[in-house]
């Protein structure tokens, strides 16, 4: 599937850290794009690691039950799990097991020609490795993926998203945006004014806009499809104030 511009259809969403909200956003995207399309898009999880598959705190679980992905599961959507906590080659060398980048890319330039636009989910953050010189960054690039950077967003956010940006665009990503991390209520009502400040100066250092703000909305633990249903239907919502993110959003995935 390609967008007007003949490009395929497409976001690869990665971070400039870990716990920023990457899944809650893949699977949130993917929700809103069910909504206003009447399909659902591709979601892919190259590896996940720290978890098992079925868990409740599985990305995997995560995006199959937010991204209302009913069709698929949690095994089509991911294509690697470690047990072990840590960035996925250093977990996969706990199991005496390697991840193979060529296979990965394959995978994604499979997927990137089957019916309907590609999400993908990375791993931490942009820097984070595949092997000892292939990084998340550096699939979005070969992937010819615009990148989507979940930024966190308080003290230490304007170096963290310039480095990730940088480092993105020295791997060869060509497109990119950011969207700041949401933050409770009450935390965003007393340091709103500090996160927009932030968010210019990194707009200012890099050119690379900062569309939005996620909505704080958790995902639910549990296996309550009621309470999925709510969580989507919450974030659907929230995403029709954004007008600058659901824009590009159609314009990467082709809606």
């Amino acid at each position: 599937m390609s967008d007007v511009k003949g490009r395929t259809a497409g976001l690869f969403v990665s971070s400039t850290g870990t716990e920023l909200g990457k899944t809650i956003a893949v699977s949130g995207i993917s929700a809103w794009f069910k909504v206003h399309t009447k399909r659902s898009p591709q979601v892919w999880k190259p590896v996940q690691s720290g978890v098992q598959l079925g868990d409740v705190n599985a990305d995997s679980y995560r995006l199959k039950h937010g991204g209302w992905l009913t069709d698929v599961s949690e095994k089509e959507i991911v294509s690697s799990t470690f047990s072990a906590p840590l960035a996925p080659m250093a977990a996969a060398r706990r199991e005496q097991s390697t991840i193979f980048y060529a296979a990965l890319l394959e995978e994604g330039r499979r997927r990137m020609e089957r019916q309907g636009p590609l999400l993908v989910e990375g791993a931490g953050g942009v820097a984070v490795p595949f092997t000892p010189n292939k990084t998340m960054a550096h699939l979005a690039a070969d992937l010819e993926l615009p990148l989507l950077i979940v930024a966190a967003p308080l003290l230490g956010t304007i170096s963290h998203t310039v480095t990730a940006i940088h480092y993105a665009r020295n791997c060869g990503v060509q497109e990119m945006k950011v969207v700041i991390g949401g933050m409770t209520p009450q935390l965003q009502e007393e340091r709103l004014s500090d996160v927009e400040e932030n968010a210019a100066i990194i707009e200012e250092l890099t050119g690379v806009p900062v569309l939005a703000m996620m909505p704080w909305l958790p995902h639910p633990v549990t296996y309550s499809e009621v309470k999925w249903q709510l969580w989507r239907e919450e974030w659907v919502q929230a995403m029709e104030q954004q007008q600058a993110w659901t824009d590009w959003l159609s314009q990467c995935l082709g809606s």
